[in-house]
């Protein structure tokens, strides 16, 4: 009977030590900083050097609308919509929860903070002329 409870007690001592490294793997924020390569439906895949097959960070994030995106903009992070997205922006990717340990590392994500400026689709509204005689906006023939 000695030895059921001293195995007993050996086991709920294994167990308590154990349950805080559990919820510590559960709780802790990794990520990745680095560029976006792909975005598929919700997950945005984020590498620290995307040429680099096997070594560097990389991460597939699953974007909740829990997920927290943020862009930076000088000292402020402001907020800023998963439509803002886009392949080759550098961000800063964070998970929350269980990550899976494989390559990528792949989970949910806790915050997306995008670390460029906005991309410009549109044509400069002032085009930079380079000519010497000048240039003329309009497309006349200068004399």
């Amino acid at each position: 009977m000695k030895k059921l409870l001293l195995l007993v007690a050996l086991l709920v001592i294994a167990l308590a030590m154990t349950a805080p490294v559990a919820l510590a793997q559960m709780e802790t924020t990794s990520g990745v900083q680095g560029s976006i390569t792909d975005i598929s439906g919700t997950v945005v895949l984020v590498e620290e050097d995307p040429a680099d097959e096997w070594s560097s960070a990389k991460g597939a994030f699953t974007v909740t609308e829990e997920t927290e995106i943020l862009r930076r903009q000088g000292d402020e992070l402001l907020p800023a919509t998963f439509e803002e997205l886009w392949v080759g922006q550098q961000v800063i990717a964070t998970y929350v929860g269980p990550v899976a340990e494989s390559y990528p590392s792949q989970g949910t994500a806790g915050s997306i903070i995008i670390l460029e400026e906005p991309r410009r689709d549109e044509p400069e509204d002032e085009l930079l002329c380079l000519l010497p005689e000048g240039c003329n906006p309009e497309g006349d023939i200068q004399q």
